[in-house]
């Protein structure tokens, strides 16, 4: 199995309603990501039919149990765009911290990076531009991105507080918490509704 890279959108269970996986459904579809099918227990199903379980796992508050069968947790999908081999899409409940949830896209790493420095400039552009039409879905909360061994990614609560995204090698945070950071080391670029995307300056792109 290769590494892989994610992009995770970060969202809070505080603003789930009936409707948040239909409203993800769109945005997938307005960044240009082309549903191929469900994954592992969802081969058959259309993303609606997916997101239509994922929505309900997360009104009661799912988590898959140590011993339970994997057929009950939330369904994954894959997706095709930008020309990479592979997009698989899933969502986590209460990732990173409690009383979050998260929708991750991970690539095989080997096609966005060459190393945790230096990226693939062609990829990384077809990334940011995914990137920014789903920042547009409302509830976002952050979008960030890490390599398989990263660390994972920084709840929102902290970067409230002034913490910086995890961005390997961007991140896409709203004008409010990009107030309140020190982003000296970091390259910002201010796009449509309120975000801003964020690259360390260590990040060398080819």
């Amino acid at each position: 199995m290769p590494a892989y890279f994610s992009m995770i959108m970060e969202f809070s269970r505080a603003e789930l309603d009936f409707d948040n996986m239909k409203e993800l459904c769109a945005y997938i579809k307005h960044a240009g990501l082309e549903f191929k099918g469900g994954a592992y227990n969802a081969e058959n199903e259309t993303l609606e039919d997916i997101m239509d379980w994922n929505q309900k796992k997360l009104e009661d508050d799912f988590e898959l149990g140590y011993d339970e069968d994997s057929s009950n947790d939330y369904k994954q999908m894959y997706f095709s765009a930008g020309g990479f081999s592979e997009i698989r899409g899933f969502i986590m409940n209460e990732e990173p911290i409690r009383g979050e949830y998260t929708f991750t896209l991970l690539i095989p790493e080997d096609e966005v990076a060459i190393d945790p420095k230096t990226y693939k400039k062609e990829a990384v552009d077809k990334l940011k531009e995914i990137a920014s039409k789903l920042w547009i879905l409302p509830k976002t909360r952050t979008l960030q991105t890490e390599l398989e061994l990263g660390e994972g990614i920084v709840p929102d609560e902290d970067i409230r507080d002034g913490a910086l995204p995890s961005a390997c090698p961007f991140a896409i945070v709203s004008e409010k918490r990009f107030g309140h950071m020190d982003t000296a080391d970091y390259t910002a670029e201010h796009i449509a509704y309120g975000g801003v995307i964020l690259t360390p300056n260590w990040v060398k792109l080819v």
